[in-house]
């Protein structure tokens, strides 16, 4: 019976130093090719109180008055995400403070510029985690590149949706 809790002690030891050696912080850069015009994927991008209807992940935005706050509460885990626009140069630069209560903090910075008739995107998402807990749980749950990615891939179809809703 000792042997079994000795066992236990190892593995819950070799779980929380692995969790210590995780980084705080994690910084991710993903570049997107947008087959459509600078100020159509601008206008995508900086629109948020219409994310709800074109995102998949999120349930809610909140607007605060001067829209250049707001909380997103996500679908699936009702987690409430404050963002905060730090930087805004349309249509090639937007700077975002975020966060959740008690999980993590970051900055969101997408920068975008014309390329060969179309628009490349390059995001970079930096979060540093508020605690061993949070990190451990965004290390196993959540990739910041595929979330960059999918979140890129359901813009595009807001810009192509647009644009027929313009051409109908």
């Amino acid at each position: 019976m000792n042997w079994i809790l000795l066992v236990v002690a190892v593995v819950a030891g070799l779980a929380v130093g692995t969790a210590l050696l995780l980084p705080q912080t994690t910084r991710t850069t993903v570049e997107v090719r947008f087959d459509a015009p600078i100020r159509a994927v601008w206008a995508v991008y900086a629109d948020f109180e219409s994310q709800p209807n074109w995102r998949s992940d999120v349930a809610r935005v909140e607007m605060a008055s001067n829209k250049r706050r707001w909380t997103e509460t996500l679908e699936m885990s009702g987690m409430r995400v404050h963002f905060q626009i730090l930087e805004e140069s349309p249509p090639n630069r937007l700077v975002l403070k975020t966060g959740a209560d008690g999980s993590f903090e970051g900055r969101y910075v997408a920068e975008f510029r014309a390329e060969n008739g179309g628009t490349v995107g390059t995001f970079t998402e930096e979060a540093t985690a508020l605690g061993i807990l949070p990190k451990v749980m965004r290390r196993l749950f959540f990739n910041q590149e595929k979330f960059i990615e999918e979140y890129a891939e359901e813009a595009k179809a807001e810009i192509r949706r647009r644009e027929s809703e313009a051409d109908g």
